[in-house]
């Protein structure tokens, strides 16, 4: 198995990306902007999973809205 990879936006922004190495079960979240580091390094089983934990911190962000554009995965 190689390693993969996917980008995570919410909206225009990539927050992060989601990383599951070569042997690895889970992905490994990465924040690609300081609003995100609460996410940095954890782990998730999908990378579906990840997007949500990441939705669900943007509505946690102060002037967030909860409707936020669900993100789309991207090969990286």
């Amino acid at each position: 198995m190689t390693s993969q990879a996917y980008i995570i936006e919410i909206g225009s922004d990539a927050v992060g990306i989601v990383v599951r190495e070569a042997g690895e079960t889970a992905f490994q979240f990465h924040s690609a902007l300081s609003g995100y580091r609460a996410l940095d390094g954890k782990k998730f089983a999908t990378a579906q999973a990840a997007h949500r934990a990441a939705l669900d911190h943007a509505g946690q962000r102060p002037g967030a809205t909860r409707k936020a554009r669900r993100p789309e995965l991207e090969y990286a």
